[in-house]
């Protein structure tokens, strides 16, 4: 077994969850990390995004709306670098919590 080490954000993002183009992504046939079973989108919704490190837009879930994977790429940037490594991926976990 191999054990490897893993950069990641959590952010919350209310304002993805609130809009029809995210949740129709987030209810969609394609597996994703995720806590959320269909119906209501609420505090329970997490879901995790795998981001390439090389921070040159690919990823896991890069199918999503575009307007909200390129937030995530650019806040990925911004506390990483590009370049931010060879392997693996950065996780990024959305949640849905009012503050």
């Amino acid at each position: 077994m191999e054990a490897f080490p893993c950069r990641g954000l959590v952010v919350n993002a209310p304002e993805f969850f609130a809009d029809p183009s995210f949740r129709q992504w987030l209810a969609n046939d394609v597996p994703k990390l995720t806590w959320y079973r269909g119906g209501q989108v609420d505090e329970w919704s997490d879901v995790v995004v795998l981001v390439d490190l090389g921070l040159c837009g690919e990823g896991s879930d890069s199918d999503m709306p575009r307007q909200f994977w390129t937030r995530i790429v650019d806040l990925c940037r911004s506390h990483f670098g590009v370049g931010a490594g060879q392997h693996h991926h950065i996780m990024v976990r959305l949640t849905n919590l009012e503050l």
